[in-house]
Protein backbone atom coordinates (compact mmCIF):
# COMPACT_ATOMS: atom_id res chain seq x y z
CA UNK A 1 0.00 0.00 0.00
CA UNK A 2 2.39 2.98 -1.32
CA UNK A 3 1.83 6.56 0.19
CA UNK A 4 1.24 8.74 -3.29
CA UNK A 5 0.75 11.77 -2.19
CA UNK A 6 1.52 14.39 0.97
CA UNK A 7 -0.66 17.45 1.31
CA UNK A 8 -0.07 20.69 3.70
CA UNK A 9 -2.53 23.23 5.09
CA UNK A 10 -1.58 25.87 7.03
CA UNK A 11 -4.10 26.96 9.10
CA UNK A 12 -4.17 30.32 11.50
CA UNK A 13 -7.17 30.41 14.20
CA UNK A 14 -8.91 32.54 16.79
CA UNK A 15 -8.78 30.56 20.63
CA UNK A 16 -11.82 31.10 22.88
CA UNK A 17 -8.86 32.71 25.73
CA UNK A 18 -5.55 33.60 25.92
CA UNK A 19 -3.94 30.86 27.44
CA UNK A 20 -0.31 32.49 29.06
CA UNK A 21 3.05 30.54 30.88
CA UNK A 22 6.23 31.59 31.84
CA UNK A 23 7.43 30.37 28.08
CA UNK A 24 4.82 33.07 26.52
CA UNK A 25 1.02 33.60 25.50
CA UNK A 26 -0.58 31.63 23.28
CA UNK A 27 -2.69 34.61 21.03
CA UNK A 28 -3.65 32.13 18.43
CA UNK A 29 -3.71 29.11 17.01
CA UNK A 30 -1.27 27.93 14.39
CA UNK A 31 -1.80 24.26 13.20
CA UNK A 32 -0.23 22.88 10.07
CA UNK A 33 -2.64 19.89 8.82
CA UNK A 34 -1.18 17.14 7.38
CA UNK A 35 -3.07 14.82 4.60
CA UNK A 36 -1.32 11.73 3.31
CA UNK A 37 -3.25 9.68 0.64
CA UNK A 38 -2.56 5.77 -0.53
CA UNK A 39 -2.28 4.41 -3.91
CA UNK A 40 -5.63 3.17 -3.15
CA UNK A 41 -7.32 6.35 -1.89
CA UNK A 42 -7.05 6.21 1.85
CA UNK A 43 -6.33 9.19 3.46
CA UNK A 44 -4.39 9.83 6.98
CA UNK A 45 -4.64 13.33 8.42
CA UNK A 46 -2.03 14.68 11.03
CA UNK A 47 -1.67 18.30 12.79
CA UNK A 48 1.03 19.74 14.85
CA UNK A 49 0.59 23.36 16.10
CA UNK A 50 3.21 25.29 16.97
CA UNK A 51 2.33 26.82 20.08
CA UNK A 52 3.58 30.06 21.94
CA UNK A 53 5.93 31.79 19.86
CA UNK A 54 9.95 31.17 20.66
CA UNK A 55 8.93 28.11 22.35
CA UNK A 56 10.53 26.39 19.62
CA UNK A 57 12.56 27.07 16.24
CA UNK A 58 9.75 25.28 14.35
CA UNK A 59 7.35 27.56 13.37
CA UNK A 60 4.08 26.87 11.05
CA UNK A 61 6.04 28.29 7.82
CA UNK A 62 9.45 26.20 8.40
CA UNK A 63 6.76 23.10 9.25
CA UNK A 64 5.14 23.68 5.90
CA UNK A 65 8.82 23.82 3.72
CA UNK A 66 10.18 20.94 5.92
CA UNK A 67 7.15 18.40 4.78
CA UNK A 68 6.88 19.55 1.33
CA UNK A 69 10.88 20.07 0.58
CA UNK A 70 12.26 17.36 2.40
CA UNK A 71 9.78 14.63 4.23
CA UNK A 72 7.33 14.47 1.47
CA UNK A 73 9.49 13.54 -1.33
CA UNK A 74 11.19 10.62 1.16
CA UNK A 75 7.91 9.12 2.16
CA UNK A 76 6.15 9.17 -1.06
CA UNK A 77 6.41 5.78 -2.72
CA UNK A 78 7.27 3.73 0.08
CA UNK A 79 5.04 1.09 1.21
CA UNK A 80 2.48 2.18 4.51
CA UNK A 81 2.44 -1.32 5.93
CA UNK A 82 6.31 -1.23 6.04
CA UNK A 83 5.77 1.25 8.81
CA UNK A 84 8.81 0.73 10.91
CA UNK A 85 11.24 1.66 7.86
CA UNK A 86 8.56 4.43 6.77
CA UNK A 87 9.07 6.10 10.27
CA UNK A 88 13.02 6.10 10.57
CA UNK A 89 13.53 7.24 6.90
CA UNK A 90 11.05 10.34 8.29
CA UNK A 91 13.33 10.81 11.26
CA UNK A 92 16.64 10.01 9.06
CA UNK A 93 16.12 12.57 6.31
CA UNK A 94 16.65 15.64 8.60
CA UNK A 95 17.68 15.70 12.17
CA UNK A 96 15.18 17.62 14.95
CA UNK A 97 11.86 19.18 13.59
CA UNK A 98 9.89 17.32 16.00
CA UNK A 99 6.53 19.17 15.55
CA UNK A 100 6.79 18.56 11.48
CA UNK A 101 7.12 14.86 12.09
CA UNK A 102 4.39 14.18 14.63
CA UNK A 103 1.99 15.81 12.19
CA UNK A 104 3.09 13.27 9.35
CA UNK A 105 3.60 10.42 11.74
CA UNK A 106 0.08 11.44 13.25
CA UNK A 107 -1.09 11.14 9.31
CA UNK A 108 0.90 8.13 8.55
CA UNK A 109 -0.98 5.70 11.37
CA UNK A 110 -4.00 7.11 10.78
CA UNK A 111 -3.90 6.46 7.03
CA UNK A 112 -2.98 2.63 8.70
CA UNK A 113 -5.78 2.77 11.12
CA UNK A 114 -7.67 3.23 8.43
CA UNK A 115 -6.16 0.55 6.07
CA UNK A 116 -6.70 -2.12 9.23
CA UNK A 117 -10.14 -0.93 10.36
CA UNK A 118 -8.84 -0.40 13.52
CA UNK A 119 -8.70 2.44 16.13
CA UNK A 120 -5.21 3.71 16.70
CA UNK A 121 -5.03 2.43 20.17
CA UNK A 122 -5.95 -0.74 19.26
CA UNK A 123 -3.37 -0.46 16.47
CA UNK A 124 -0.95 0.16 19.20
CA UNK A 125 -2.05 -2.86 21.15
CA UNK A 126 -5.25 -2.36 22.59
CA UNK A 127 -6.95 0.37 25.03
CA UNK A 128 -6.25 0.26 29.03
CA UNK A 129 -9.29 2.80 28.84
CA UNK A 130 -11.62 4.36 27.12
CA UNK A 131 -12.52 7.65 28.68
CA UNK A 132 -10.04 9.92 30.09
CA UNK A 133 -10.84 12.63 33.13
CA UNK A 134 -9.36 15.82 31.75
CA UNK A 135 -7.05 18.47 33.02
CA UNK A 136 -7.92 22.31 33.21
CA UNK A 137 -5.46 24.44 32.94
CA UNK A 138 -5.38 27.80 34.35
CA UNK A 139 -2.87 30.39 32.48
CA UNK A 140 -0.65 33.03 34.13
CA UNK A 141 -2.61 35.41 32.23
CA UNK A 142 -5.58 35.10 35.11
CA UNK A 143 -4.20 36.76 38.50
CA UNK A 144 -5.42 35.62 42.05
CA UNK A 145 -8.94 36.63 41.76
CA UNK A 146 -9.60 35.45 37.90
CA UNK A 147 -8.63 32.34 38.78
CA UNK A 148 -10.05 31.38 41.35
CA UNK A 149 -13.42 32.20 39.50
CA UNK A 150 -11.74 29.93 36.09
CA UNK A 151 -10.70 27.38 38.55
CA UNK A 152 -14.83 27.17 40.12
CA UNK A 153 -15.98 26.84 36.31
CA UNK A 154 -13.93 24.38 35.39
CA UNK A 155 -14.83 22.54 38.55
CA UNK A 156 -18.90 22.89 37.42
CA UNK A 157 -18.37 21.64 34.37
CA UNK A 158 -16.93 18.39 36.24
CA UNK A 159 -12.89 18.70 36.13
CA UNK A 160 -11.58 17.47 39.23
CA UNK A 161 -7.82 18.00 38.17
CA UNK A 162 -6.00 21.13 37.62
CA UNK A 163 -3.33 22.80 36.20
CA UNK A 164 -1.94 26.42 37.07
CA UNK A 165 1.01 27.92 34.88
CA UNK A 166 3.55 29.72 37.20
CA UNK A 167 7.04 31.19 37.17
CA UNK A 168 6.41 34.97 37.64
CA UNK A 169 8.85 37.30 38.54
CA UNK A 170 7.20 37.87 41.86
CA UNK A 171 7.06 34.38 43.46
CA UNK A 172 4.44 35.72 45.69
CA UNK A 173 2.08 35.95 43.40
CA UNK A 174 2.44 32.54 42.21
CA UNK A 175 2.29 31.80 46.07
CA UNK A 176 -1.53 33.45 45.45
CA UNK A 177 -2.70 32.35 43.00
CA UNK A 178 -2.16 28.36 43.76
CA UNK A 179 -3.80 29.24 47.14
CA UNK A 180 -7.01 30.63 45.87
CA UNK A 181 -7.17 27.39 43.30
CA UNK A 182 -6.87 25.72 46.46
CA UNK A 183 -9.46 27.23 48.69
CA UNK A 184 -11.89 27.28 45.46
CA UNK A 185 -12.00 23.71 44.59
CA UNK A 186 -11.72 22.16 48.26
CA UNK A 187 -9.19 19.39 49.21
CA UNK A 188 -10.13 16.84 47.57
CA UNK A 189 -9.47 18.22 43.84
CA UNK A 190 -5.86 17.52 42.18
CA UNK A 191 -3.55 20.06 41.39
CA UNK A 192 -0.31 20.21 39.12
CA UNK A 193 1.97 23.12 38.50
CA UNK A 194 3.94 24.07 35.57
CA UNK A 195 6.87 26.09 35.92
CA UNK A 196 7.80 26.09 32.15
CA UNK A 197 11.54 26.00 33.23
CA UNK A 198 11.23 29.82 34.62
CA UNK A 199 12.52 29.02 37.90
CA UNK A 200 16.40 29.41 39.31
CA UNK A 201 16.99 27.10 41.96
CA UNK A 202 16.48 28.90 44.85
CA UNK A 203 13.78 30.61 43.57
CA UNK A 204 12.15 26.86 42.49
CA UNK A 205 13.04 25.61 46.44
CA UNK A 206 11.32 28.83 48.05
CA UNK A 207 7.82 28.79 45.42
CA UNK A 208 7.52 24.45 46.06
CA UNK A 209 8.12 24.70 49.40
CA UNK A 210 5.54 27.01 50.01
CA UNK A 211 3.15 25.92 47.74
CA UNK A 212 3.51 22.17 49.24
CA UNK A 213 1.15 23.65 52.18
CA UNK A 214 -1.91 23.01 49.29
CA UNK A 215 -0.62 19.76 48.79
CA UNK A 216 0.24 19.54 44.94
CA UNK A 217 0.36 16.82 42.70
CA UNK A 218 3.63 17.24 41.02
CA UNK A 219 5.54 20.08 39.57
CA UNK A 220 6.44 20.16 36.08
CA UNK A 221 10.28 21.38 34.84
CA UNK A 222 10.40 24.26 37.66
CA UNK A 223 14.07 25.09 36.06
CA UNK A 224 16.21 24.84 32.65
CA UNK A 225 15.68 21.97 30.68
CA UNK A 226 19.28 20.45 30.58
CA UNK A 227 20.35 21.43 34.19
CA UNK A 228 19.64 17.80 35.26
CA UNK A 229 21.42 17.60 38.29
CA UNK A 230 19.60 20.53 39.51
CA UNK A 231 16.70 19.03 38.91
CA UNK A 232 17.49 15.91 40.94
CA UNK A 233 18.78 17.67 43.67
CA UNK A 234 15.51 20.31 43.97
CA UNK A 235 13.47 16.78 44.12
CA UNK A 236 15.44 15.73 47.06
CA UNK A 237 14.94 19.30 48.93
CA UNK A 238 10.85 19.84 48.22
CA UNK A 239 7.75 17.91 49.40
CA UNK A 240 6.02 18.00 45.68
CA UNK A 241 6.81 15.09 42.98
CA UNK A 242 8.85 16.76 40.20
CA UNK A 243 7.67 15.96 36.25
CA UNK A 244 10.06 16.50 33.92
CA UNK A 245 9.19 17.91 30.20
CA UNK A 246 11.40 20.03 28.34
CA UNK A 247 14.14 18.12 29.37
CA UNK A 248 12.93 14.88 27.30
CA UNK A 249 12.83 15.09 23.79
CA UNK A 250 13.96 11.75 23.50
CA UNK A 251 14.03 8.09 24.54
CA UNK A 252 17.29 8.77 25.53
CA UNK A 253 16.89 12.01 27.39
CA UNK A 254 14.43 10.33 29.09
CA UNK A 255 17.31 7.48 30.47
CA UNK A 256 19.17 10.24 31.18
CA UNK A 257 16.23 11.80 33.64
CA UNK A 258 15.76 8.80 35.31
CA UNK A 259 19.28 7.50 35.67
CA UNK A 260 19.94 11.35 37.27
CA UNK A 261 17.00 10.71 39.72
CA UNK A 262 15.77 14.36 38.39
CA UNK A 263 11.82 13.44 38.30
CA UNK A 264 9.07 11.23 39.34
CA UNK A 265 7.24 11.25 36.43
CA UNK A 266 7.90 12.46 33.01
CA UNK A 267 5.45 14.56 30.47
CA UNK A 268 5.11 13.31 27.09
CA UNK A 269 3.54 15.95 24.48
CA UNK A 270 3.38 13.98 20.53
CA UNK A 271 4.40 17.27 19.10
CA UNK A 272 7.48 17.87 21.50
CA UNK A 273 8.66 14.04 20.99
CA UNK A 274 8.41 14.05 17.63
CA UNK A 275 5.47 11.91 17.32
CA UNK A 276 4.21 8.15 18.38
CA UNK A 277 7.06 5.99 18.13
CA UNK A 278 9.21 8.37 20.39
CA UNK A 279 6.85 9.12 22.63
CA UNK A 280 5.78 4.75 23.10
CA UNK A 281 9.15 4.44 23.64
CA UNK A 282 9.82 7.02 26.29
CA UNK A 283 6.69 5.34 27.79
CA UNK A 284 8.81 2.10 27.81
CA UNK A 285 11.51 3.46 29.50
CA UNK A 286 9.79 5.45 32.35
CA UNK A 287 7.45 2.47 32.99
CA UNK A 288 10.30 -0.05 33.34
CA UNK A 289 11.01 2.15 36.18
CA UNK A 290 7.33 1.87 37.76
CA UNK A 291 6.98 5.28 37.04
CA UNK A 292 4.05 7.28 35.37
CA UNK A 293 3.60 9.11 32.24
CA UNK A 294 1.69 12.74 31.57
CA UNK A 295 0.13 12.75 27.79
CA UNK A 296 -1.32 15.69 26.48
CA UNK A 297 -0.63 19.44 25.47
CA UNK A 298 -2.70 22.30 25.93
CA UNK A 299 -2.09 24.75 23.38
CA UNK A 300 -4.85 25.64 20.98
CA UNK A 301 -5.38 22.68 18.10
CA UNK A 302 -8.13 21.12 16.19
CA UNK A 303 -9.61 17.87 17.26
CA UNK A 304 -7.07 15.73 14.82
CA UNK A 305 -3.72 16.35 17.68
CA UNK A 306 -5.95 16.19 20.47
CA UNK A 307 -7.38 12.74 19.46
CA UNK A 308 -4.30 11.21 18.49
CA UNK A 309 -2.91 12.11 22.25
CA UNK A 310 -6.12 10.80 23.60
CA UNK A 311 -5.24 7.51 21.51
CA UNK A 312 -2.16 7.08 22.59
CA UNK A 313 -3.33 8.03 26.59
CA UNK A 314 -5.61 4.92 26.40
CA UNK A 315 -2.92 2.66 25.07
CA UNK A 316 0.10 3.20 27.97
CA UNK A 317 -0.47 1.28 30.75
CA UNK A 318 1.43 3.75 32.54
CA UNK A 319 -0.49 6.63 31.67
CA UNK A 320 -1.53 9.27 34.70
CA UNK A 321 -5.02 9.71 35.04
CA UNK A 322 -5.85 13.03 33.95
CA UNK A 323 -5.30 13.77 30.25
CA UNK A 324 -4.06 17.16 29.45
CA UNK A 325 -4.65 16.93 25.44
CA UNK A 326 -7.09 19.77 26.33
CA UNK A 327 -6.20 22.26 23.01
CA UNK A 328 -9.51 21.72 21.04
CA UNK A 329 -11.44 23.07 23.91
CA UNK A 330 -9.65 26.66 23.29
CA UNK A 331 -10.70 26.83 19.75
CA UNK A 332 -14.30 25.87 20.53
CA UNK A 333 -16.48 24.18 17.78
CA UNK A 334 -14.16 23.83 14.68
CA UNK A 335 -16.81 22.70 11.56
CA UNK A 336 -13.83 21.35 9.13
CA UNK A 337 -13.23 18.77 12.22
CA UNK A 338 -15.40 16.61 13.89
CA UNK A 339 -16.13 16.94 17.65
CA UNK A 340 -14.56 14.93 20.86
CA UNK A 341 -17.39 13.89 22.51
CA UNK A 342 -16.83 15.58 26.37
CA UNK A 343 -18.98 15.28 29.68
CA UNK A 344 -18.90 15.90 33.56
CA UNK A 345 -15.05 16.33 32.53
CA UNK A 346 -14.31 13.42 30.78
CA UNK A 347 -13.44 12.62 27.20
CA UNK A 348 -14.14 9.78 25.14
CA UNK A 349 -11.75 9.62 21.83
CA UNK A 350 -13.77 8.35 18.65
CA UNK A 351 -13.33 4.50 19.04
CA UNK A 352 -13.56 4.52 14.99
CA UNK A 353 -10.34 3.77 12.51
CA UNK A 354 -7.35 5.66 12.86
CA UNK A 355 -7.83 8.23 15.50
CA UNK A 356 -11.34 8.80 14.73
CA UNK A 357 -10.96 12.42 13.27
CA UNK A 358 -13.23 13.19 10.18
CA UNK A 359 -12.29 16.06 7.55
CA UNK A 360 -14.17 18.19 5.79
CA UNK A 361 -11.40 19.01 2.98
CA UNK A 362 -13.78 21.73 1.55
CA UNK A 363 -14.01 23.95 4.73
CA UNK A 364 -10.45 23.30 5.12
CA UNK A 365 -9.24 24.64 2.35
CA UNK A 366 -11.33 27.79 2.56
CA UNK A 367 -9.51 28.37 6.00
CA UNK A 368 -6.15 27.72 4.94
CA UNK A 369 -6.69 29.89 1.89
CA UNK A 370 -6.28 27.46 -0.71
Amino acid sequence: MKISAIETYQLVLPVREIYGGAAGFLEDCRSLIIRVETESGIEGWGEATQGRPGNTYETLETMAIMAQKYFAPALIGMDLEETGSVVSTLHRVRSGHPITKAAIEIALFDALGKLYRLPLCRLFGGAYRNEIELVGGLGMDLGVQAIAVRALELARDGIQTFKIKIGQRDHQKDIERVRAVREAVGQNASIRVDGNAAYSFVAARYVLNEISRYHITDAEQPLARGDLRSLAELRRTVGIAIAAQESVSSPEDALAVLEQQAADLLKIKLTHIGGFERAREVAAVVGARGLPVVIGQGSACTTILSAAEMHLHCALKNAQPGGEMTGFMRLGEQDMVSPIAVADGKATPPMTAGHGIEVNKEKLERLAGR
